[in-house]
């Protein structure tokens, strides 16, 4: 007979509050709490690990054999119906605040959650697991879920084929696949820590860490209770959920310490000694026998609360973690309690087919609409949507018909390139200059025995890095180089692409001593918004974003900036100062119907054509005295006939030349 044990019920609320404040990402003084937190999730795979073990060994030692059917069903009313109910309950908000391209993710990772595989889809189109983008998808918390469910269809199967053709074999076989799954881990984590995080095959460690322990208890019974060993298990985990940080390396080898200890706990504690009292409180148990609610809702609630506020502050984050309790303690009453213990078969596996219909029609709704794009079209008309599409792709053509009798200017930069480059090829003078555009984004830059090497980190980003490397080497355009644009971003503090000034020097020793000209950034939001994401939830225009801007600052200190390159002659180009000297009552926010930027951070071609027009009409003198209308002519007729939703009025100022 089965005994109830509150301490791993216990373990279990310090691993699910854990993860919730690690996502919630309070703050005291600058820093931010419980870095650590994410360990919640290993301990809950170990509980996880033993639990299911348990309950497949104590079965097939007692009859001989498994009744697949009925632990199948047991896990689908363990899990199903609580998930379900979130994406029931998230689809209005999803629909109401995401972007398409947001919606078509969220409906994708609902579709790869029904088919245990989100981990799989959130490794090939997620960024770093913490960084600010990923705590915007509301299901992104269903890695872990999915591998776990993964393990529940692995696990059975190696016990089928240890039992029939591996008879006595199964410690040995148990051992190997952890030891196998830990090396695997260690070594990938080295060269792709995204895989390691997210693969079950770097994770099934951890879970077989808490099956070993599972058929020794199974095989010889539990072993004595051990307060010491118990209360340093319990040290190890609080221990790691403290002192870990975002850096460190996980999983690795130190994730061998939660998962000793959390072993420690399950193997040793007693509701009878200090650590098992602690985590058989009532409070403790309580926490941890909703905790699958918890972890099911703290995620959407967090994503979407951080969507519709605009400074998501410690005040904030203590009311979400509360509608977080309170949601998940109604949904485990109403739904997740009831379902899973009702007898009424018939009932269950309506609500669960009509369920996966459902959800499934929406899901396949949702990505062959793109993510209804329609319900842009109140705040970014669909004929500016195709313009700027349209004048965006000119970038990877700019380079088709490069003239040799004539000087060249290359435009250079990481994703700014683009756009930077469509811009400011409307207004270089043709008759003397022909263009070369090229962008290094997500190349690996290094200058070795006078060559530029640029393999991409990734096949998609061939399309960059291979002319990249392909002009960059070419000492004919070099040769007749007589300036250099960078488009950057961030230039003197963007930590990527560190190679970015020692490129232009290298570029210049090797050019007919060209002109360096470095363009500073318009306007940006924080990363946890995106400018159309605004325009959308408020159902307002672009001025918005430009009142919510938080970078850059006024006249900020350019050589004091982390990465100003002290030893590069350059000219600054403040295009912001040059506008509208910083003041946004007179800066523009849209051009043609297209706002000045779509995400958080990149201005938009058709934008950004207005912008550098504007300046080139109203700022020649100070443009003349930099050097950079040697290089570019005034607007042409054409463009004075561009539209904004404001118009400049900026008094005279000088540009930065330092």
């Amino acid at each position: 007979m089965k005994v109830y044990r509150p301490e791993i019920d216990g373990l279990r609320a310090i691993s699910v509050i854990a993860v919730i404040l690690y996502h919630a990402e309070f703050t005291l003084a600058g820093h931010t709490l419980l870095e650590g937190g994410y360990i919640g999730v290993d301990v809950f795979f170990v509980i996880s690990g033993f639990l299911i073990s348990q309950i497949l060994l104590t079965e097939i030692e007692a009859t001989g054999r498994i009744d697949y059917l009925k632990f199948y069903t047991r896990r689908a009313r363990r899990i199903l119906p609580a998930l379900f109910a979130v994406v029931f309950a998230t689809m209005p908000f999803a629909y109401y605040l995401l972007l398409p391209s947001e919606l078509l993710d969220y409906a994708n990772s609902i579709g790869s959650s029904l088919l245990f595989g989100s981990n799989i889809y959130f490794y090939f189109t997620t960024a770093q697991y913490g960084e600010p983008d990923t705590l915007l998808k509301p299901f992104l918390h269903t890695w872990s879920l999915s591998v776990e469910e993964q393990f529940y269809i692995g696990f059975p199967l190696l016990l089928l084929i240890t039992r029939r053709y591996l008879k006595s074999k199964f410690l040995p076989c148990v051992l190997l696949m952890a030891t196998l799954s830990f090396v695997f881990c260690i070594v990938t984590v080295r060269y792709d820590q995204q895989q390691a995080f997210y693969s079950p095959f770097t994770r099934a460690w951890e879970l077989l860490a808490g099956t070993l322990l599972a058929y020794y208890e199974v095989r010889r019974g539990r072993a004595r209770p051990r307060p010491l060993l118990a209360a340093a298990g319990l040290v190890l985990v609080v221990g790691s959920l403290i002192l870990f940080r975002k850096d460190t390396v996980h999983p690795g080898l130190f994730t061998v310490i939660p998962v000793i200890g959390t072993c420690l706990v399950l193997a040793f504690a007693s509701h009878k000694d200090v650590a098992g009292r602690l985590l058989a409180s009532r409070p403790a148990a309580l926490t941890g026998i909703v905790s699958y609610s918890l972890y099911l809702w703290h995620y959407p609630v967090f994503a979407f609360a951080r969507l519709t506020s605009l400074d998501f502050n410690n005040g904030d984050k203590v009311l979400a973690v509360a509608a977080t309790a309170l949601v998940a303690v109604v949904s485990f009453v109403a739904i997740e309690k009831p379902i899973r213990y009702t007898r009424r078969n018939r009932a269950f596996w309506i609500y669960l087919s009509s369920s996966v219909v459902t959800i499934t029609a929406a899901v396949v709704s949702a990505v062959t609409t793109a993510g209804f794009p329609q319900r842009l079209d109140q705040v970014y008309p669909p004929v500016a949507q195709t313009n700027e599409g349209r004048l965006e792709s000119t970038f990877q053509s700019l380079n088709s018909n490069i003239r040799a009798d004539k000087s060249v200017i290359f435009i250079i930069g990481d994703s700014y390139a683009r756009n930077w480059s469509v811009a400011l090829n409307n207004y270089v003078d043709a008759d003397r200059y022909e263009v070369v555009a090229i962008s290094y984004l997500n190349c690996k830059v290094e200058i070795k025995d006078d060559i530029v090497k640029a393999p991409s980190s990734d096949s998609r980003y061939d399309q960059y890095c291979i002319p990249f490397e392909k002009y960059i080497n070419d000492k004919s355009l070099l040769s007749r180089t007589k300036a250099i644009f960078l488009a950057s971003h961030r230039p003197f503090e963007y930590e990527a692409n560190p190679f970015r000034f020692e490129l232009l020097s290298w570029m210049k020793s090797h050019s007919d001593d060209a002109k360096i000209f470095i363009f500073g950034n318009y306007f940006q939001l924080d990363r946890l918004h995106s400018c159309l994401g605004l325009m959308f939830q408020t159902k307002s225009d672009a001025s918005a974003c430009l009142r919510l801007a938080t970078y850059p600052p006024t006249n900020q200190p350019l050589a004091q900036l982390p990465f100003f390159p002290s030893d590069l002659a350059f000219n600054y180009v403040d295009i912001i100062k040059l506008h509208c000297d910083y003041d946004k009552e007179k800066c523009l926010t849209s051009s043609g119907g297209v706002p000045f930027m779509t995400d958080w951070n990149h201005l938009t071609a058709e934008f950004l054509t207005t912008l550098i027009g504007d300046i080139l009409e109203k700022r020649t003198a100070d443009l003349r005295s930099s050097g950079l209308l040697n290089f570019l002519v005034l607007p042409h007729a054409r463009q004075s006939d561009r539209t904004a939703s404001s118009q400049p009025n900026a008094g005279p100022t000088s540009s930065a030349s330092p």
